[in-house]
C-alpha cells in the first residue's frame, strides 16, 4: 500500500482479509464471533473489535459450513440525537432506524456475495433496499417524517428475523450470526437502553447476536440483564501478555509498505509498541507520526511523540466529563486519581531495581461504592487503566489490580536508566522479573476527603427537552423555559436510602446490604450494570431486580416532578 489506514472501518473488504493479526486473543474473538448465544466484545476505542467483526464477517461469508454472518454498524446514532429534544416519537424512530440498518445489513450480503436480491424483495413488500436507504439516511439527516410514518413505523424486529431465516435457508446455513458493531451508544442514555431491548430481542434458537461496546460508559438498561444474558469477550491485548511483542509486531508489518518498515528500527518499533498500550490504532498512528516527523534525532522524536501520546488521551478522557454530563464530577476526580496512581508508580521505581514495577493495587474496602466504580470504569474505557485479575493478600485484604498507561509512566520517566534516555529504556525494562508486590494503596489514601466527597452524580439536563444546562445555578431551561430541578433537590433524591424506596421490604434490602455495595439511590443509578450487581444478593434474579430498578426509577420520577 502507498500508505496506510489506522481504522479498520475504513479498510475495504479485500484488505481486511490481510490486515488482521494472528494472536491468540484476535483467534479466540473470532471464535466466540461465530459461536452459538449472545456475546458482547468490549475494549476501548482502537483495541480491534471493528476489524475482528469485519473479517469473520468475510471468512464466514467464503465457508459453506460457517454460519450465515451479518454486519451492521451504528456508528451514526448520534445523527438521530436532536430527534430526542424535538420529535415525542423519538425513540420509535430511533426503533425504525435500527431495524432498517439489520435489515440492509442482509442487502449487504448479498451484494458482497455477489447475489441478486431478487429472491429477498418478492418475499415482503417492506423488504425494499431502496426504501430503507431513503429511511435510515432521512433520519439521520433528521428529517424523514413522512418516510417514517408511511414506511419506517411499520418496521419491527421480527421483519429482521424473518429476513435473516430466508438467507439462512437460501444459502444453506444452520444458524445466523448478527454482528452489531459500535453499539455502545454510550452518548444518548435512552437510545442505548432501546438498543439493548432490540438486541435481547433478536436472540432466538437460530440468531445469535454479537455486539461491540465500551468497558466503561455502556449502560444496558433495566430490562437487559448482561450478566444472564449475553458473554462478554474482552479485546484488549496487555503488554504482560507472552506474545505481546510478536502481535504488535504482526500488525506493523501488516499494514505498512516495505519501505516504511525499513525506515524504522527495531528499539523505536518496541518503545511504540509499549507506549500504544495494547491499542492496535494508536500504535499505527505513533508509528505514522514518526514517519512523518522529519526534524530531531530519533530519541528526540519518540520523546516527542510520546508525550503527545499523553495529551491525546488525556484530552479524551476529559471529553468524557463533557458528553456524559451527569459523570462530570467523577471524571475530574478519576483524572486526579490517575496522575497520582502514576505518581505511585514512579515513586516505587527503586524498590526493587531489577524488577519491573508497574502494577497498581487498590484495595476492596467501603470508600469504593458504585460511583467509585464507576470512576475506575471510566478510566478503564479511555485506556488509561488496563484492569488485570484481582488477587487476595490476607484475610478482607483484596486488591484489584491495574496497569497505568505506559506512556504516562514513560513520561514519568519510569523506565529511563541513568540521565539521558534511549530507545531501548521501556523494551529492556519490559524483560524484567515482574516486581513480587505491586504497589498497594486505598482510595483514601490516594483521594482525600474533598475528593472523596465529589465522587456523585450531577445535575440532569432538563427534564422536558433533556437540553444541558448552562451552569448549576441556572433556575430555567434556555431552550423551552421549564423551570428546572434545583441543585439540592437532585441531591438530596441521589442520596436517598434505598429503605426509603417504596415497595422494596426489610428482607430485600438487608440482602442488598450484605451482598451488594448499593445503598442510595444515587448507588443504583451511578451503576453501568445495576440488575447484574442486584443479582449478587441472595433471591434476587433478572425479573425482581428488574423491579426494584422500576420502582427506584419511580421514586425518582416521583422525587422530581
Amino acid at each position: 500500500m502507498a500508505e496506510f489506514e489506522e481504522r479498520a472501518d475504513q479498510l475495504s473488504l479485500n484488505l481486511i482479509d490481510t490486515t488482521l493479526a494472528d494472536g491468540e486473543i484476535f483467534k479466540n474473538a473470532r471464535r466466540k464471533l461465530l459461536s452459538t448465544g449472545a456475546k458482547l466484545l468490549v475494549g476501548p476505542r482502537g483495541t480491534g473489535k471493528t476489524h475482528v467483526m469485519r473479517y469473520t464477517y468475510l471468512h464466514a461469508m467464503q465457508t459453506d459450513s460457517a454460519p450465515l454472518v451479518l454486519y451492521a454498524n451504528f456508528s451514526r446514532y448520534l445523527n438521530l440525537e436532536p430527534l430526542l429534544k424535538k420529535a415525542p416519537d423519538a425513540l420509535k424512530r430511533f426503533h425504525s432506524w435500527v431495524v432498517a440498518k439489520l435489515l440492509l445489513s442482509c442487502f449487504d450480503f448479498l451484494s458482497d456475495k455477489k447475489e441478486a436480491s431478487l429472491f429477498l424483495t418478492g418475499k415482503n413488500p417492506l423488504f425494499d433496499e431502496i426504501k430503507l436507504r431513503e429511511l435510515v439516511s432521512l433520519l439521520e439527516r433528521g428529517s424523514g417524517t413522512e418516510q417514517y410514518e408511511t414506511y419506517g413505523q411499520n418496521l419491527t424486529v421480527d421483519h429482521v428475523l424473518d429476513a435473516v431465516d430466508l438467507l439462512r435457508k437460501k444459502f444453506s446455513r444452520k444458524r445466523v450470526v448478527l454482528l452489531l458493531d459500535d453499539a455502545a451508544l454510550s452518548l444518548a442514555d435512552q437510545y442505548l437502553i432501546a438498543f439493548f431491548e432490540i438486541y435481547r430481542l433478536l436472540k432466538t434458537e437460530f440468531v445469535a447476536p454479537k455486539a461491540s461496546v465500551y468497558p466503561g460508559s455502556t449502560q444496558y438498561g433495566p430490562t437487559f440483564h448482561a450478566s444472564h444474558e449475553s458473554e462478554e469477550v474482552p479485546l484488549w491485548l496487555s503488554v504482560e501478555d507472552a506474545e505481546y511483542s510478536q502481535i504488535m509486531g504482526d500488525i506493523a508489518t501488516r499494514r505498512l509498505t516495505s519501505t516504511e518498515l525499513a525506515g524504522i528500527n527495531s528499539d523505536t518499533f518496541e518503545s511504540f509498541k509499549f507506549a500504544a498500550f495494547g491499542i492496535p490504532r494508536a500504535y499505527l498512528r505513533l508509528l505514522r507520526e514518526y514517519l512523518d516527523v522529519q526534524a530531531g534525532t530519533s530519541q528526540q522524536k519518540i520523546n516527542k511523540i510520546i508525550e503527545r501520546q499523553t495529551e491525546l488521551i488525556g484530552a479524551e478522557y476529559d471529553s468524557l466529563g463533557i458528553k456524559l454530563k451527569q459523570f462530570s464530577s467523577l471524571v475530574a476526580t478519576g483524572r486526579k486519581f490517575f496522575e497520582r496512581a502514576v505518581a505511585s508508580v514512579a515513586a516505587a521505581k527503586g524498590l526493587e531495581p531489577s524488577a519491573r514495577n508497574i502494577i497498581f493495587a487498590l484495595k476492596q474496602d467501603s470508600d469504593r461504592n458504585p460511583l467509585a466504580e464507576r470512576m475506575l470504569r471510566f478510566l478503564i474505557e479511555v485506556g488509561m487503566l488496563y484492569p488485570l485479575q484481582a488477587v487476595s493478600h490476607g484475610v478482607n485484604r483484596k486488591y484489584d489490580r491495574f496497569i497505568p498507561h505506559l506512556a504516562f509512566l514513560h513520561a514519568q520517566g519510569v523506565f529511563r536508566e541513568g540521565r539521558g534516555s534511549s530507545s531501548k529504556d521501556v523494551p529492556q525494562y519490559m524483560q524484567r522479573p515482574l516486581a513480587k508486590q505491586p504497589i498497594r494503596r486505598t482510595l483514601s489514601t490516594v483521594l482525600d476527603p474533598d475528593e472523596l466527597a465529589s465522587l456523585k452524580l450531577d445535575l440532569p439536563p432538563c427534564q422536558a427537552c433533556n437540553t444541558a444546562r448552562i451552569n448549576e445555578s441556572q433556575r430555567f431551561c434556555h431552550n423551552c423555559g421549564t423551570e428546572l430541578v434545583g441543585s439540592s433537590l437532585f441531591e438530596e433524591c441521589m442520596k436517598l436510602p434505598l429503605e426509603e424506596v417504596p415497595g422494596i421490604s426489610d428482607t430485600l434490602i438487608a440482602r442488598i446490604h450484605q451482598s451488594t455495595k448499593l445503598r442510595t439511590v444515587g448507588h443504583v443509578y451511578a451503576a453501568q450494570n445495576a440488575s447484574a450487581d442486584l443479582q449478587q444478593a441472595s433471591y434476587v434474579g433478572p425479573v425482581r431486580a428488574g423491579e426494584i430498578i422500576g420502582k427506584v426509577t419511580l421514586t425518582v420520577n416521583e422525587f422530581l416532578s
